[in-house]
């Protein structure tokens, strides 16, 4: 239960990673959050190319459960980036979810060979 004024950064990284379980898109590369004035939350959704409707319904999900963790009257703003793989992500100031996208990963290596 929220019980400060203001938003806090430990406060959206364990509500988002809670709203995230079960709500991850293949084609999601990040998420990340910037907080202003304690009461104004911008979240930036990155996707490998454009986002399905699915995959928007998706962050949607994940955006109402985090508010009603935090509190329903912060204001928030959503940006849906298209930033195909293997171009750098571009995070905001608190990331809270990132795609392994290491080299040494198997999957790395055979993506987009299919």
């Amino acid at each position: 239960m929220r019980t400060a004024a203001f938003l806090t950064e430990s406060e959206i990284r364990l509500a988002a990673q809670r709203a995230l379980v079960d709500e991850i898109p293949p084609r999601l590369r990040s998420v990340s959050f910037d907080i202003a004035d304690g009461r104004q939350l911008h979240v930036r959704f990155e996707f490998d190319g454009n986002p399905t409707d699915e995959e928007r319904e998706c962050a949607s999900i994940v955006m109402t459960n985090i508010l009603a963790s935090v509190s329903p009257s912060i204001s928030y703003s959503e940006d849906f980036l298209s930033n195909p793989f293997p171009k750098r992500r571009s995070f905001l100031p608190i990331p809270v979810y990132a795609r392994n996208e290491d080299a040494w990963n198997s999957w790395t290596a055979s993506y987009g060979k299919e």
